[in-house]
């Protein structure tokens, strides 16, 4: 996917919601920093998460931080766990139990900070409207077709891997395999290996692969060979989130099925729903 000029407002308010983490007297310098950087990185004709990657490195080199969000995510992954047993009695009470696990991973992808929700207890209290909204763009149909084999499981952010903990497990009815992918480094609010540990999730699947990069999403440049191996052997890929639909929308691996909240209007009309919207995509 490609930057629209709607990201650059979302990009500066993202940048200042991490400096308000860190250290709110860098705020400024943040923002002038990225006028400088995007005069010259922001362009349609490059692949968005490569701007947003540089723009998060720079972030982080100004606050002298590697993980601006990581208390923020802790704190996600414990309200997401208290919440868990919630969520398992809806997945469990469902006669549709795919569906039912598929819209708990995707209500978990509202836990997006600066973009989502602003605040754990803010997600806390929207939990059952967002399950009442139901999926609303929904390829599950033809995601079963491949359900079989071996499922690579692309992560996304913290507090979401919690609920995905119930998706992975009904998933685990159909394949033989399932390999969890998370990034290499810490970057946004996204789960790394440590945080799959941490809330459990990592007990749910055959084997925890990373990206072995500093990325938004996946870099498919970066991509190591046994990464792409990895990929491209998958009889499915299920990833979580607008930062890996703008990674690999473009891309050619398939069957990939992309579980995400349509949180903006440049990701909403790529997809071609309106925004704010629980969508199943699967492109075989």
């Amino acid at each position: 996917m490609r930057p629209q000029p709607e990201c650059l407002a979302c990009i500066f308010r993202r940048a200042v919601f991490e400096a308000n983490l860190v250290n709110p007297d860098k705020a400024m310098d943040v923002v002038k920093a990225l006028l400088t950087l995007l005069c010259d990185e922001f362009d349609e004709n490059k692949l968005s998460i490569k701007v947003w990657t540089k723009v998060h490195a720079k972030v982080n080199e100004i606050l002298g931080t590697d993980d601006p969000y990581k208390e923020l995510k802790r704190k996600s992954n414990d309200i997401a766990m208290k919440m868990f047993p919630k969520a398992l009695e809806y997945y469990e009470k469902s006669e549709d139990k795919l569906r039912a696990a598929e819209l708990l991973a995707i209500i978990g992808n509202v836990l997006d900070f600066g973009v989502g929700v602003n605040s754990p207890e803010e997600f806390e209290k929207v939990f059952t409207s967002l399950i009442n909204e139901g999926i609303e763009y929904d390829d599950t149909e033809k995601l079963k077709k491949h359900l079989k084999g071996h499922i690579v499981y692309i992560t996304d952010n913290c507090g979401e891997i919690v609920f995905d903990k119930i998706l992975v497990r009904e998933l685990k009815k159909y394949a033989e395999k399932i390999t969890l992918l998370v990034r290499g480094k810490p970057i946004l609010s996204d789960a790394t290996r440590e945080d799959v540990v941490y809330v459990g999730l990592d007990k749910e699947v055959d084997e925890v692969r990373d990206t072995g990069m500093f990325a938004v999403g996946i870099d498919m440049d970066l991509a190591s060979e046994e990464l792409k191996e990895l990929l491209y052997s998958a009889d499915l890929i299920i990833a979580k989130g607008m930062g890996n639909y703008e990674a690999l929308s473009e891309s050619d691996l398939r069957p990939i099925a992309y579980l995400l909240r349509t949180k903006c209007d440049p990701v909403a009309r790529d997809i071609g729903v309106p925004k704010g919207m629980n969508v199943v995509k699967v492109f075989e």
